[in-house]
């Protein structure tokens, strides 16, 4: 029995020795598998130089380069060495994140992968400086500040994840008048699609030539017609040319829901003098798509509406709103004391007010309801730039007296240099605030409010990133200056619950909270260039494709 259990123990050992010895890492010829090889790797700029030593009984070693995208690994690149070399070079695009693997292969055998964890950004310093772009359904502005050092000779597009397939490349040749213009205009594009546009300054696009890229998406190609319908059109693209033209209307005989056509960079004087105008009926005010200086609307002070009126709807889209009152001329943080819409009428009823695309700047509010028996059920901003907002915030009602203002919300938008968001302290006022896929920057104030409003009033904030306040001196606001903080809740009781939303590491609060979750960088650090409004994500930033408006998102 004793020998029959040492024999069975004998049995066991042997076979896990044979186990042992068949599945190492040896380089006999009898192995199964070869050692993975011990590579190092260095990147300079935009080049990987890899090298590894040799393992005896590998014929071949491959290198894999794999870009990675929101932690997703996509193979990039393989390049296959033999055995007389020891090392390899790998050209990368600029700006990308990237793993490597290293393997080798023997007479049938295999070898583990070495790797690399995720290789830091590649990221080229930018030798031109990049401005607005302005896309349309089938075209793009792209615009630079001409230098000393580069000149740009050609620009690439290539439709987003496409961007390793040539016949999809589009290449627009930059002439000289042009680039010194700063600007070149490239088309032949594809509806709501985004692109990579790349530029260069050689002969050629190669990774040595290249200078910079911006990602652009055009639109969905426009119907006016079916937008707006094709009666009660007034198009003044071919009129002659009236600073005071709305001034000079009669707006009570104007039809129900009459759109005006806007022609592209004019700028139209409004309510001004004795000149108020009243709406009775809904209107549109729509610029077609265009890659020029959208037109402008100058107030002196706000629209109105009749007493009794009942507008189903107010469209401002594709417009500059400015105050007339220049912004260098603010004394406090009322800034113009004017407003774009503030009804003076006691009774009045405004079902939407639609603003997309539009800029809008130096208002003390934008949408302000004064009366008791005023009501606004809803203010849209969609892909609008808002800077420059005073002390009665973007909405707002007359302390607790204006009647309700019942839905608001922000898409894709930009907010800047706002001393509030929302006062709507009137607790009957208010079904809903939503903020979604926005970027905020010194907002609000020093000491003042985010959200001034009643605590039964719920808010959705989503997809957003907000920077630090506005510095205020002697209650002057301090445009694109870093402020000590603000409140973000003025009742100080309502649960904010953001989803994928963030702040910057110096966005203090002064009073409750929004519940954001920290980026762990400052406002300087987390964006390019604030104080000249470049809000580029940082590329280290987790959210940095996922959160704040869609233009400053890696």
């Amino acid at each position: 029995m004793n020998l029959m259990k040492l024999m069975m123990v004998g049995l066991l050992l042997s076979s896990f020795l044979f186990l042992v010895t068949g599945c190492s890492d040896n380089d006999d010829s009898g192995a199964k598998v070869l050692l993975r090889p011990v590579a190092t790797m260095e990147v300079v700029q935009n080049k990987a130089y890899i090298s590894w030593k040799s393992v005896e009984g590998a014929t071949e070693y491959v290198v894999e380069v794999y870009k990675v995208t929101n932690k997703e690994e996509e193979l990039y690149k393989t390049e296959t060495v033999s055995t007389d070399q020891s090392s390899c070079v790998i050209v990368l695009d600029w700006e990308e994140n990237y793993k490597f693997k290293v393997k080798c292969i023997g007479n049938g055998r295999l070898s583990g992968y070495w790797e690399t964890e995720v290789t830091g950004i590649l990221y080229r310093p930018l030798s031109i400086e990049l401005k607005e772009t302005r896309t349309i359904d089938t075209q793009a502005l792209i615009s630079w500040s001409p230098n000393d050092t580069v000149v740009i000779t050609a620009l690439t597009a290539v439709p987003v994840g496409a961007e390793d397939d040539s016949q999809e490349m589009k290449v627009y040749q930059v002439s000289s008048e042009e680039y010194l213009a700063g600007s070149k205009i490239i088309g032949d594009l594809t509806p709501e699609t985004s692109y990579r546009v790349s530029l260069y300054s050689g002969a050629e696009q190669t990774s040595e030539t290249y200078q910079a890229r911006i990602e652009v998406t055009t639109e969905i190609t426009e119907n006016l017609d079916a937008d707006y319908g094709t009666a009660n059109r007034v198009d003044l693209r071919n009129e002659p040319f009236d600073p005071n033209y709305f001034n000079s209307l009669d707006w009570n005989s104007i039809a129900e829901g009459t759109t005006f056509i806007l022609p592209a960079g004019k700028t139209y004087v409004l309510n001004s003098g004795e000149s108020i105008i009243e709406f009775a009926h809904s209107v549109n005010f729509v610029t077609p798509q265009t890659l020029e200086e959208y037109p402008t609307f100058s107030f002196d002070n706000a629209f109105r509406v009749v007493e009794d009126g009942m507008i189903d709807k107010i469209t401002f889209k594709r417009i500059n709103l400015k105050a007339a009152k220049p912004l260098s001329e603010m004394t406090n943080n009322s800034l113009s004391g004017k407003q774009v819409i503030c009804p003076e009428s006691k009774v009045f009823l405004i079902n939407t007010v639609d603003f997309t695309n539009c800029y809008i700047e130096n208002f003390r509010a934008i949408v302000r309801s004064k009366q008791a028996g005023g009501s606004v059920e809803a203010i849209l901003f969609k892909e609008c730039t808002i800077n420059a907002i005073g002390n009665q915030g973007i909405v707002s009602t007359d302390g607790k007296k204006g009647n309700y203002v019942n839905d608001v919300s922000f898409d894709g938008c930009t907010i800047t240099n706002i001393c509030a968001i929302a006062d709507l302290r009137n607790t009957d006022s208010g079904k809903n605030i939503s903020i979604t896929n926005t970027t905020f920057c010194y907002a609000p104030m020093e000491n003042a409010f985010l959200f001034r409003v009643a605590a039964n009033i719920p808010i959705k904030i989503e997809n957003c990133v907000f920077g630090g306040s506005m510095k205020i001196d002697n209650n002057i606001p301090k445009f694109n200056e870093l402020g000590s903080g603000g409140q973000d809740d003025y009742t100080g009781s309502y649960r904010f619950s953001p989803v994928n939303s963030f702040q910057t590491s110096d966005h203090s609060s002064t009073k409750g909270s929004l519940g954001l979750s920290d980026s762990k960088m400052s406002t300087t650090g987390l964006f390019t260039d604030p104080a000249n409004n470049n809000f580029k994500l940082n590329e280290l930033f987790e959210g940095c494709s996922s959160v704040g408006a869609p233009e400053w998102r890696r």
